[in-house]
């Protein structure tokens, strides 16, 4: 599953984030005050060859969203730095029986203002082509 993937190669990345305690898939839990978490987005068409007939893609291309928050804008930065350092240009490797033929940043890490707490956030989306899953992205 896409997110559960990346949760698990940023947690392997040597970091500072750890999946379920400080890197979350689809949500952004109130606490603790440095985190990430990752959103799938709108993505776009899958790919097909011409030996490919209808509903057999042989890839898919899924879009996800990254956010980094901490107590301080150097701190947020860093870790969305961190983590644009680790999956851009990512490529050819397999993930949790996944294989992600591409990894690419759509842009450089940003400012994405501050949550209802204060707390300075950074964003980066990432596009992805990856083998088709058989089952649904968490």
């Amino acid at each position: 599953m896409l997110l559960d993937d990346l949760c698990d190669r940023l947690s392997t990345g040597s970091i500072g984030l750890t999946s379920g305690t400080n890197l979350f898939a689809g949500a952004l839990p109130d606490q603790p005050d440095t985190a990430a978490a990752i959103y799938e987005t709108g993505g776009f068409f899958p790919v097909h060859t011409m030996a490919s007939g209808p509903g057999q893609a042989v890839a898919e291309r899924p879009r996800v969203q990254i956010v980094t928050r901490a107590l301080t804008y150097r701190s947020a930065r860093q870790l969305m730095q961190n983590v644009f350092n680790t999956l851009d240009g990512l490529s050819a490797v397999t993930i949790n029986s996944t294989r992600y033929l591409h990894v690419s940043a759509v842009s450089s890490p940003a400012a994405m203002g501050q949550d209802e707490a204060g707390r300075p956030r950074c964003v980066v989306n990432f596009d992805i082509v990856k083998s088709v899953s058989t089952s649904t992205s968490t």
